[in-house]
């Protein structure tokens, strides 16, 4: 059986959605972070991931860490309704799931990071304000895109979706305002009501 290690208020909750959206049955193990004697850090754990994060998966011996990767591997692999049709519509996958990555994950950790996690004395005000001045052209371009299409996917609500879905997430937990991305907050609330999203959710609460 599929085993995913990791906590679930992590990057471990993405894959944990995952596997709901798509019926992938697996075993938790449960890693811990950020805390003090963090098992992430412990000689198992570190041999399965040389970084010491989570999430990581072993399915059957195969061994995958960083969770884009996981999900979309194992999206293809278990068959997930998700997985998009056609040349275009996996490009189209891979664009969305390489832009959040890149362009909009790293400022959103960063603010909240310095605004909600850290302890007020190792908050820095000015990161966070230089990092959230460099989300707004990214959430323009997510707000944009809804607003014309309705979706990420190209017929549906598909991985393309999942895989901006699964990191924006983060902005309904730290309370980020969105009012000034209507059609991307929209989209964004309904993602995380469905149905497998609220139970993938009750795992974090």
């Amino acid at each position: 059986m599929l085993k995913l290690y990791g906590q679930f208020r992590s990057r471990a909750f993405r894959v944990a959605w995952l596997c709901k959206e798509s019926g992938i049955p697996y075993e938790h193990v449960n890693v811990t972070i950020n805390v003090e004697g963090a098992t992430c850090k412990e000689p198992g754990y570190v041999a399965l991931n040389p970084n010491a994060r989570v999430p990581t998966i072993d399915d059957d011996g195969f061994v995958l860490w960083e969770s884009a990767a996981i999900n979309l591997y194992l999206a293809e692999k278990y068959k997930s309704p998700l997985w998009p049709a056609g040349a275009k519509g996996k490009g189209t996958m891979l664009q969305w799931a390489f832009f959040v990555a890149n362009d909009v994950e790293p400022h959103m950790v960063t603010v909240m990071q310095h605004r909600v996690m850290f302890p007020p004395e190792k908050r820095n005000a000015a990161l966070a304000d230089a990092s959230d001045a460099a989300l707004q052209p990214r959430l323009k371009v997510l707000d944009a895109h809804l607003a014309k299409h309705g979706r990420f996917g190209l017929e549906r609500w598909d991985m393309a979706d999942f895989m901006v879905a699964s990191v924006c997430y983060s902005f309904t937990v730290m309370k980020y305002d969105l009012g000034r991305y209507p059609h991307f907050q929209k989209w964004l609330t309904e993602s995380i009501e469905r149905p497998q999203a609220r139970e993938a959710r009750k795992l974090r609460e």
